[in-house]
């Protein structure tokens, strides 16, 4: 069973990766990164592509989703846009988020 889930998530995650772009390396972060069996698979199933932790870049695969957000944070606070309308269909770039100080 375990196999088998490890198998179906590799080949998901391969699947996106072929059918997004022709990708040389791909970072890899989160637990998952940890998981020898994986890794091995998505390197079987992506054998053109370099499969690599986060790490590879400096930046610890448990850090990825903070740094998003510390990212997001910071082109708020300077008004500037962090929208990526060819990924998320928007209209147009934009400031996403707002700022609230607390009363005082």
């Amino acid at each position: 069973m375990q196999a088998t889930l490890a198998e179906l998530t590799a080949a998901e995650i391969a699947k996106a990766v072929r059918e997004t772009a022709e990708a040389r390396v791909v970072a890899i972060c989160g637990g998952g990164v940890r998981n020898n069996d994986l890794m091995s698979r998505l390197q079987r199933l992506l054998p053109e592509t370099s499969v690599k932790s986060t790490k590879a870049w400096g930046l610890a695969p448990e850090w990825v989703e903070a740094a998003a957000f510390a990212w997001l944070a910071r082109q708020r606070l300077r008004r500037q846009p962090d929208n990526m309308p060819s990924v998320t269909g928007a209209r147009r770039r934009i400031s996403l988020g707002a700022v609230y100080l607390p009363p005082g």
